[in-house]
């Protein structure tokens, strides 16, 4: 008997892996886990606003450096994509509650990295001001980006100005600190002194956080960003995906100054752009499966039983959960793309592999049994960094969402309400203009938008028409009014 994280594993009649439960409960235990997470008697805080992680056995915080913008950032797009798929509304104000700690503990205005987030912080404090190898009064700017087009989405959200301003004010403290980037030398560097600007690493490629801010501001109507976001654009063309120097992510890996880690996130999250947005060079698509396939061939394990589980980078090289779940949603979206089976395949596998990091009381381990990680949780890898690649997934292969309850997958925009009720479903989006999936239990009737019937059978591309699929129960919507209410029969 084979088994992982003490879960007896499962196999098909081909013996390949089969999930150790359904993605939906994996997605449901752990947001469960973090609604409930045990609180610091010491300060009354939660454990995820002061650690990066923490021990199964028995249960207690581990003191390993925090990182808190990261983990943060991680948890809107969790936030994002889990709100519109459950309703449920717990969640904002868990997250409201991270953003404005970071807000408070952010870098004063007279420094030269002014109202910056930190990536690192000391534990069991709630008190950020940088740690490890980071250093004290030291940043990385990738996250400080990162958590810029957080603050813009949680805004998108909510409708609360204070944080489209934060995210402004980080988009500002990266242009004045914008250089020439080379081979050695990222755009913005890896790591810095906040106080003076000193480097302490220069490379990252990371650099499509930049991007992904960039790019909302200027679609929000900012236009000061457009060259900025081109000339960092073109640095990823000419540099990492030209010689694959695919590193600096982690705050807590010790400094590399001759560039040799290897990661996949800077890769897969840089694929996940290219796939994403239209218009960049001819061959973005093929750039972005190549990507996939990068981190398949230098970061990839042996398959277990069909599933190919994918360590974190190089300079801990170990197989984990959030990673190789990513990896399984970039597979799952090139599938949708490309109608390759064989990425649908190994999508479905690595996801299998990944839910047995998950167990029934919530918690979710970074990784496998032991001497690796057998029973340590990190907030980022077992839940803000691990949910939204489930929900990625089920976007791409609807027909692996539940067939009981509806949800809705996947929008093109942020939903900013969400009403499920029998035989109907009601939500409004932050633009007027949007693309909705869903999985339903129900045959539509009607779809409505702004209060008028939506046809049935246009083409998206008219952004306004709906399509169902009765043998997948999957409803595709287009809008152009910001209201949506779908009303249908058994």
């Amino acid at each position: 008997m084979y088994s992982i994280n003490r879960h007896e594993v499962l196999l098909d009649c081909d013996e390949k892996l089969e999930a150790r439960t359904s993605y939906d409960r994996v997605i449901w235990l752990a947001m469960d886990f973090i609604k409930r997470c045990p609180s610091d008697p010491r300060n009354g805080l939660p454990w995820y606003l002061q650690y990066s992680c923490f021990w199964t056995d028995p249960l207690r915080p581990t003191l390993w450096p925090d990182n808190p913008a990261g983990k943060f950032a991680w948890a809107v797009t969790t936030l994002i994509k889990y709100f519109p798929y459950s309703g449920d509304t717990a969640f904002i104000d868990i997250v409201r509650s991270m953003l404005d700690r970071l807000i408070d503990h952010r870098t004063p205005s007279h420094f030269q990295w002014p109202n910056a987030p930190y990536a690192s912080a000391h534990p069991g404090t709630g008190v950020y001001f940088g740690a490890r190898a980071d250093g004290e009064y030291a940043t990385e700017p990738d996250k400080v980006a990162q958590v810029g087009r957080a603050f813009i989405d949680f805004y998108e959200l909510t409708g609360e100005e204070k944080y489209l301003s934060a995210a402004e004010d980080c988009a500002k403290t990266l242009l004045a600190n914008l250089r020439q980037g080379d081979a050695q030398h990222s755009p913005v560097p890896f790591r810095v002194d906040v106080r003076d600007g000193q480097v302490i690493e220069e490379y990252t490629a990371d650099m499509v956080q930049l991007v992904r801010l960039f790019d909302e501001l200027v679609r929000l109507g900012d236009s000061q960003y457009t060259e900025a976001r081109d000339k960092v654009m073109q640095w990823i063309l000419d540099y990492p995906l030209h010689d694959n120097t695919w590193k600096g992510y982690f705050e807590d890996i010790r400094l590399d100054p001759a560039n040799e880690n290897r990661d996949q996130l800077t890769a897969l999250e840089t694929a996940r752009y290219l796939m994403s947005t239209p218009g960049i060079t001819t061959d973005q698509v093929q750039q972005a499966k190549d990507l996939i396939d990068w981190v398949k061939h230098t970061l990839g394990a042996a398959p277990f039983f069909s599933a190919i589980p994918i360590h974190e980078q190089k300079f801990c090289y170990h197989v984990m959960g959030s990673h190789t779940v990513r990896f399984a949603a970039l597979c799952a979206a090139w599938y949708e793309h490309s109608h390759d089976a064989d990425y649908r395949e190994i999508a479905v596998r690595s996801l299998n592999w990944a839910t047995y990091m998950s167990s029934e009381d919530g918690t979710v381990t970074v990784g496998v049994d032991r001497p690796d990680y057998y029973n340590q949780c990190w907030f980022t890898d077992g839940y803000f960094d691990y949910v939204p690649h489930f929900l990625d997934v089920m976007a791409s292969l609807p027909e692996y969402a539940p067939a009981d309850t509806d949800h809705l997958l996947r929008s093109s925009t942020v939903v900013k309400n969400i009403e499920y009720r029998p035989l109907s479903i009601r939500y409004s989006t932050f633009d007027a203009v949007g693309e909705q999936v869903l999985r339903l239990t129900f045959e539509p009737t009607a779809v409505m938008s702004g209060g008028e019937p939506l046809p049935l059978g246009e083409e998206m591309a008219k952004n306004a028409g709906w399509n169902y699929d009765r043998q997948t129960h999957v409803l595709r919507v287009t809008h152009s009014r910001p209201q949506v209410e779908i009303v249908g029969q058994p």
